[in-house]
């Protein structure tokens, strides 16, 4: 058994030494870069699947790749040292081998960061913990030890796969974790997880569990667990967060008030009820909530085109409805759908002519758009960063977008993008450092973005 592990590291090794060459993006002009990124993108897709089959052999001997490669610590190397960018921020990159799967497969590894109590904490995609002290730069991080495994049964929660965790949230000394469940064979939820702030060892109950869970094959015809993702937690008022929901391609879900899903809830922390607190949804990826102003800022993923920044001003007046699968600006993936599919789902190029909330920006052309952080809500000067995925620079894909708002938070005054090279899965804004941290999945890095 030992020889055999030590053969399968060594395959990992190999794997790597291929990958890691291509994960820094080179400033060049955008054609070039394109090349890069989609050389690399295939590298990766077949990095991921030679994983998979590994791991599923292990699978079988009750073992886990993840394990044998992390061993107690996930090691950081830097890659880029302060960089300049657009004059406006000075960028460095921290990267790591000790990540393996990813929830996209373009992406080497997949994670999710918060900050908390001075300690940088990081989830990986399919369930490893980790922190340590952060200063200014990002160190070694010592795994904690969880009972994750005796919760999520599944195989492809571990794997390279659209399955798995969708956001860390860290308040009052405990930790949250948002994921897709397996309720029962074949059908998924969305569900929330809570342990005890601990070191050493984090013992996970669920904390919320969606009412009902979407079967893989269902009665509306398709299933697709990456439009499920939604997952994001914020902290909202008296005691309560707010979690966002996909529809997992169940689109009409989105327009039904008694499902949880297509949805962004209100979830209480003492006793675990929600309220739906707005509707219409695709698949938020990104949370903001500002308690001076009262209002919620979401951004989403639109069918081909159609990215959405969204805004819900005083948000428990009544339950807003932003459209979706009613509306959007975007387009379906598939051009032969019957009637039928879409008579529900028609995508009018208008929201407010059938009473739904407009967005206050959208993306003709998908930037695969994930989490947005405040970096300014002071005089009124609102000023956000959004993240972008995807693999189009020109379309602005794998970049930061800078947004500011006007002072009634009706209208983008400002809207510049800033490429990373990068998809950008998560972001955390330090305020008291006036940075922001990032997660890049390409190359499975954490960045440190300095503010000037």
């Amino acid at each position: 058994m030992i020889k055999n592990n030590k053969i399968l590291y060594f395959i990992i090794l190999i794997l790597f030494s291929v990958i890691v060459g291509g994960t820094i993006i080179s400033k060049n002009n955008s054609a070039s870069k394109k090349f890069e990124i989609n050389i690399l993108s295939k590298q990766l897709q077949i990095k991921n699947q030679q994983l998979a089959k590994i791991q599923k052999k292990l699978s079988a001997r009750d073992l886990n790749l993840q394990n044998i490669v992390s061993n107690g610590n996930i090691s950081f190397k830097k890659l880029i040292s302060d960089q300049k960018i657009d004059n406006k921020f000075i960028f460095s990159k921290f990267q790591t081998e000790d990540i393996l799967f990813s929830k996209n497969n373009s992406a080497l590894g997949s994670s999710y960061i918060e900050y908390y109590d001075n300690n940088l904490y990081l989830a990986s995609g399919n369930g490893i913990f980790a922190f340590n002290k952060f200063e200014n730069e990002i160190k070694d991080l010592k795994i904690i030890n969880t009972n994750i495994k005796e919760i999520v049964k599944y195989d492809k929660f571990y794997e390279t796969s659209q399955y798995g965790i969708k956001d860390l949230f860290i308040h009052d000394k405990k930790i949250y974790v948002s994921l897709i469940n397996e309720k029962f064979e074949n059908c998924f939820d969305l569900s929330i997880l809570r342990a005890d702030l601990n070191k050493e060892l984090l013992k996970f109950n669920f904390f919320f569990k969606a009412k009902k869970c979407i079967k893989v094959d269902n009665e509306y015809g398709e299933f697709w667990a990456h439009q499920g993702a939604g997952g994001r937690m914020v902290l909202y008022k008296n005691e309560s967060i707010l979690f966002s929901t996909g529809d997992f391609r169940y689109r009409t879900l989105a327009q039904d008030k008694n499902s949880d899903y297509g949805k962004i809830l209100k979830i209480n922390l003492i006793d675990g009820k929600s309220e739906v607190l707005s509707m219409g949804h695709r698949n938020a990826q990104g949370l903001y909530f500002n308690e001076k102003y009262n209002y919620v800022i979401s951004t989403e993923h639109g069918p081909k085109g159609g990215d959405e920044i969204n805004i819900n001003r005083n948000p428990e007046t009544k339950i807003k409805n932003f459209g979706w699968p009613i509306s959007s600006y975007g387009n379906h993936y598939k051009k032969n759908y019957s009637k039928q599919r879409l008579e529900g789902a028609p995508l009018h190029k208008s929201h407010s002519k059938f009473g739904f909330e407009e967005p206050l920006k959208y993306y003709a052309a998908s930037i695969g758009i994930s989490e947005i952080v405040s970096i300014n809500d002071r005089n009124d000067e609102h000023e956000f960063l959004v993240g972008a995925m995807g693999s189009e620079i020109k379309e602005g894909d794998l970049s930061i977008h800078y947004i500011k708002l006007n002072k009634s938070k009706s209208k983008v005054i400002e809207h510049n993008i800033v490429t990373i090279g990068e998809r950008i899965r998560d972001m955390v804004y330090l305020k008291n450092k006036n940075i922001v941290l990032l997660f890049l999945e390409t190359s499975s890095s954490i960045g440190i973005l300095k503010i000037i």
